[in-house]
């Protein structure tokens, strides 16, 4: 639940593969709630890049994502 003294912030999500990916290998996911699906955002590289940028009513919340094991995730 939001207090007013939590502090929010933005944070964006990067999902790299080689392959590409569906929509059920690309979601964020928040202490077990899916805030978002990360969309295709080019290529870098080789290889394929996922991005969304996701809003934490705790700037500690851990961020999960669905991704297979091969994939790098980066979390800015």
């Amino acid at each position: 639940m939001f207090k007013t003294d939590n502090t929010t912030t933005s944070k964006t999500v990067k999902i790299y593969a080689p392959f590409r990916l569906n929509a059920a290998q690309r979601k964020v996911l928040v202490e077990g709630q899916l805030l978002d699906i990360a969309s295709p955002s080019g290529r870098q590289q080789g290889d394929y890049l996922y991005s969304t940028t996701v809003t934490l009513l705790r700037e500690d919340a851990a961020v999960y994502t669905t991704a297979p094991s091969w994939a790098s995730v980066e979390v800015e």
